[in-house]
């Protein structure tokens, strides 16, 4: 692997993809690979890895709190978070639609397109909210491609699939993106 051994900015950026995401399927796709395996269309049934272009990481808000005491207003911290919005990000979809599938496939669990109910092909025996849930991870890389940042996304699931536009016309590849939701987010810088 590549080190920085020369003083070079780390905020070159020499290539359009300096993320990586990376998840586990969660259970219920894992059953649905397996179950509904025809031809090319299962879902890769482990970890799955989307090389992005964009995503923004969300604010993080410790409100304060007004405490008034003695004819004067003092701040205090509410020692509270707000609630995390929901992550966009943007990737290159792959020549075998994959990435883009399993995404498809996730939300099309969480509310099926024909039935309009959860779970229709009830997979699993009494499904629960872990069972559709697993923690996200994006990485920061380097110019060197070296892991720089690591920001994980616990409990996260999917609520949106970007559209995508073909144009023949012009020779980039194909891009889309989804949105999921979180309950916690955990950053670490990563040494090498």
């Amino acid at each position: 692997m590549a080190r920085n051994s020369t003083q070079q900015s780390i905020l070159n950026k020499s290539r359009a993809d300096k993320f990586l995401l990376i998840f586990d399927v969660p259970p219920i796709l894992k059953e649905f690979s397996t179950k509904f395996k025809h031809n090319n269309t299962h879902i890769i049934p482990d970890s799955l890895q989307f090389s992005i272009y964009g995503t923004a990481v969300p604010e993080i808000t410790v409100p304060a709190v007004e405490n008034r005491y003695a004819g004067n207003t003092l701040y205090v911290s509410s020692h509270s978070k707000n609630s995390y919005p929901p992550v966009n990000v943007k990737f290159k979809v792959d020549n075998e639609y994959k990435n883009y599938w399993t995404i498809y496939n996730w939300l099309n669990l969480l509310h099926d397109q024909r039935e309009g109910k959860y779970n229709a092909r009830e997979l699993g025996g009494d499904p629960d909210f872990s069972d559709y849930q697993t923690n996200i991870t994006i990485k920061g890389k380097d110019e060197f491609n070296n892991d720089r940042i690591k920001f994980t996304y616990t409990n996260a699931f999917p609520t949106s699939l970007d559209g995508i536009s073909y144009d023949y016309t012009a020779s980039d590849e194909i891009d889309s993106g989804f949105t999921f939701v979180y309950s916690q987010l955990h950053t670490e810088i990563v040494d090498f």
